[in-house]
C-alpha cells in the first residue's frame, strides 16, 4: 500500500500548474478549486506543504468581483475563468479546512498572518450565504441548501475559528464558532425521525435506490461527525443495505466516490475500507475506469490508506 500511496501522491503533483493550482487530472483541462482543496489535504501529511501553499495563494488571487472563486479551463498557455462554479459555500469552506490542516502540520503562522485579511473576506463570503436557520445557500444565485455542502461548511467554519485563534483575532474566532454551531444545528433540523434520513436539500428526502446525490448525501453527517451515534448507525445500515457492494463500486455512478470509504472508516468498517482500496487499484488506478479517477479521489485514497494501513513516510 505504501507504493500505491506514493503513486497517488505523484499523480496529484503531476497535475500542478505553474500558477500554483492543480488540474482535475493529468489529461484534463479543468481546474475545480473545490476538488483541489479536498485533494491536497493528505499531501500535507506527506510533507508537500509548499505545493499546498501555492494552491491556497492561487485561490485567494483568483476570487471574482463577488469574492468567490470559479472553475477554470486551460486555454493554450493560460487559465481562463469559466465564470461559474458548482457552489460558493463549499469552495470557501474547504479552503479553510485545507489551510487549517496546513497549520496543524507545519504551523507557519507568519504565512497565515500575511493572509489574515483574505481569511476575513472568505469568512464574510460564507456569512453572506448563511441564512437565519444556520444553513448556507449553495450560491447567492442558486438558493438551495444542500446537506453535503452544509456539512462541509460546518467543518470549514470550525477550521476558520481555529485559524483565527492562531491569529489571536478573537472577534473573528467567536463569529466563526457561532456560525459553525448555527450550521450544525441547522443540519440536525434537516433530519426527519419519520423518514429516518436527512433531507438531501431543503425538504427533499432521499430515494434510497439512487446513489448520487441521495444515498451519498446521507454519509456526510457521518463523515463530519454531525449525526448523533444512533442516527449515524441507522443511516450507515441503510446505506449498506441499499448499496451492499458500494466498496466494489457497484452503484449507478461511474465515479468511485472514495469519500464513502471515509464514511465506512468513521463507522469502524475497516474490512469494507480495505476492499474499497483494493478494488480502486484494480478498477480505477490500473483498470478500465481510469478516466473517472480524478485528484480528489486520489486524495481520499491516500487519506484512507494512511489511516488504515501500515504506510509510513
Amino acid at each position: 500500500m505504501q507504493a500505491a500511496v506514493r503513486l497517488q501522491k505523484q499523480y496529484i503533483l503531476d497535475c500542478q500548474l505553474p500558477s500554483g493550482t492543480f488540474l482535475l487530472g493529468p489529461d484534463r483541462k479543468q481546474v475545480n478549486p473545490y476538488f483541489t482543496n479536498l485533494a491536497l489535504i493528505p499531501l500535507i501529511r506527506l510533507g508537500e506543504c509548499k505545493n499546498v501553499q501555492s494552491h491556497a495563494d492561487w485561490y485567494l488571487r483568483n476570487r471574482n468581483e463577488h469574492g468567490y472563486v470559479n472553475d477554470f479551463l486551460v486555454r493554450g498557455e493560460r487559465l481562463e475563468d469559466t465564470g461559474t462554479a458548482d457552489s460558493e459555500d463549499s469552495y470557501h469552506a474547504t479552503w479553510f479546512s485545507l489551510v487549517a490542516e496546513l497549520m496543524r502540520y507545519e504551523g507557519d503562522r507568519e504565512w497565515l498572518r500575511d493572509r489574515e485579511q483574505e481569511c476575513l473576506e472568505l469568512l464574510e463570503g460564507i456569512a453572506r450565504l448563511q441564512q437565519k436557520d444556520g444553513l448556507t445557500w449553495a450560491k447567492s444565485s442558486y438558493r438551495v441548501k444542500y446537506l453535503m455542502d452544509n456539512c462541509e461548511v460546518a467543518k470549514g467554519l470550525e477550521d476558520a475559528a481555529f485559524l483565527f485563534s492562531l491569529l489571536e483575532n478573537h472577534a473573528a474566532c467567536r463569529e466563526a464558532k457561532l456560525r459553525a454551531e448555527a450550521c450544525r444545528q441547522g443540519i440536525l433540523r434537516m433530519y426527519s425521525p419519520l423518514r429516518k434520513s436527512f433531507a438531501v436539500f431543503n425538504r427533499s428526502f432521499p430515494n434510497w435506490r439512487k446513489w448520487y446525490p441521495d444515498a451519498t448525501s446521507q454519509a456526510f453527517p457521518i463523515m463530519y461527525g454531525i449525526a448523533p451515534p444512533e442516527i449515524a448507525h441507522s443511516l450507515y445500515q441503510r446505506i449498506t443495505s441499499s448499496f451492499p457492494q458500494f466498496e466494489r463500486f457497484q452503484t449507478d455512478d461511474p465515479y468511485p466516490w472514495m469519500a464513502m470509504g471515509v464514511c465506512a472508516l468513521r463507522m469502524g468498517d475497516y474490512a469494507r475500507v480495505t476492499r474499497m482500496l483494493d478494488t480502486a487499484q484494480a478498477l480505477y488506478i490500473e483498470g478500465p475506469r481510469r478516466p473517472y479517477w480524478l485528484i480528489h479521489e486520489a486524495g481520499r485514497f491516500m487519506e484512507l490508506a494512511l489511516e488504515t494501513g501500515d504506510v509510513r513516510f
